[in-house]
């Protein structure tokens, strides 16, 4: 199997989008998955970096904040560089490797870079700005078990499936074709947890600080950065949704069902522990504590399980931050719509079956209405 460049001439719009015959030139030419393709120019065109913005006023706020308030800051943000640093290595190793439509790879390129060229960059860049030891920050995380557990259980499942990926390349005695299909989709709802209930109480403390008039710039770059997850939690929907009506993938899905919804659970608990951890200084951040961002954790959790068909683990549930609505929406205009289109867009491609309630949780998520 050649992995770079398939030179067999492959018919691509009848290749499936992952696990195919394999790779060669990138047929964007091809009227097929346009959906996929139209997605990623919409991403491309709402591209930023981390150099539009200056953290000058942060530095002071920071230094003018009590020692709680900066600790508060530090914990959420040092996660906030850990699970994008997990998001853009995913892309590249979990999932670039076994795609084999064009368009779905072009997305993943796309998504890799603004995780790892974007998003991690503004995180540093952040750090740097302020007024502390950036490299004691950042060799932190890698030290403090309260960070590195909170994804423990997401990490797993990429590693397995990189595994298989190999075993698969290498065509190890050991290989098995449905093992590694059921590996693919618990991965696929491993990145859409990450990207949409771990990443949503990290970014709604960050746009605490920002309600309160302090540490604008960052709640501006962390909105950007929410911006940028929404369409990347969009397209983990769509394809879990895609795959699950593929008689192809049905009984994989089928198989992972129960370990899908205990991976959700291990997910929301380990943020309940991490929320403790974030506030065992008992800090004071108006319009936000743990036991209103463990309520905003359900919110959240039920609408993602919800749009991926997973029975939700909390039935009643409601938004404890409705100011959070002003954070999903871009200031731009052009921008903005460029945003509402795409997610239009793929609330008419996902699943025409779904259920009412369904429509109307996904369509809330993406849109902010």
């Amino acid at each position: 199997m050649n992995q770079l460049f398939n030179k067999t001439n492959i018919d691509f719009s009848t290749e499936p989008l992952f696990l195919g015959t394999g790779r060669n030139i990138s047929r964007l030419d091809l009227n097929i998955e346009q959906h996929i393709q139209n997605q990623t120019k919409d991403a491309l065109g709402l591209m930023w970096f981390a150099t539009d913005f200056t953290y000058t006023e942060d530095a002071k706020d920071f230094e003018s904040m009590d020692d709680k308030l900066k600790n508060l800051f530090l914990k959420n943000l040092k996660f906030q560089t850990l699970l994008d640093s997990i998001a853009g290595r995913t892309v590249a190793e979990v999932f670039i490797p076994i795609t084999t439509n064009p368009q779905l790879e072009s997305w993943w390129f796309q998504h890799g870079f603004i995780e790892n060229n974007v998003h991690s960059e503004t995180y540093a860049e952040i750090v740097k700005a302020l007024p502390v030891n950036a490299k004691e920050i950042f060799d932190d995380i890698m030290i403090n078990d309260h960070i590195l557990s909170r994804a423990e259980a997401i990490v797993e499942k990429f590693e397995h499936t990189v595994i298989m990926n190999a075993k698969r390349l290498l065509k190890t005695n050991d290989y098995d074709l449905f093992e590694h299909k059921k590996s693919i989709v618990l991965s696929l709802y491993a990145l859409n947890a990450l990207e949409a209930v771990l990443f949503k109480s990290s970014f709604i403390t960050s746009f605490a600080f920002k309600e309160n008039g302090i540490m604008n710039s960052t709640g501006d770059a962390v909105k950007k950065i929410q911006l940028d997850e929404i369409g990347h939690y969009a397209m983990t929907v769509n394809l879990i949704n895609r795959l699950k009506s593929d008689p192809e993938w049905a009984a994989a899905f089928d198989a992972v069902k129960n370990e899908a919804r205990e991976l959700y659970k291990t997910a929301i608990e380990a943020d309940y522990k991490w929320i403790d951890y974030l506030f065992e200084e008992n800090v004071i951040l108006l319009g936000i504590g743990a036991d209103i961002l463990k309520q905003y954790v359900d919110y959240n959790a039920k609408i993602v399980m919800t749009s991926v068909g997973q029975e939700p683990l909390v039935d009643e549930t409601f938004n404890p931050c409705t100011w959070d609505k002003k954070y999903k929406k871009s200031s731009n205009v052009q921008t903005a719509m460029k945003e509402k289109n795409s997610a239009n867009y793929l609330l008419g491609k996902i699943n025409p079956d779904s259920p009412q309630e369904f429509w109307e949780s996904l369509s809330k998520y993406l849109t902010g209405e």
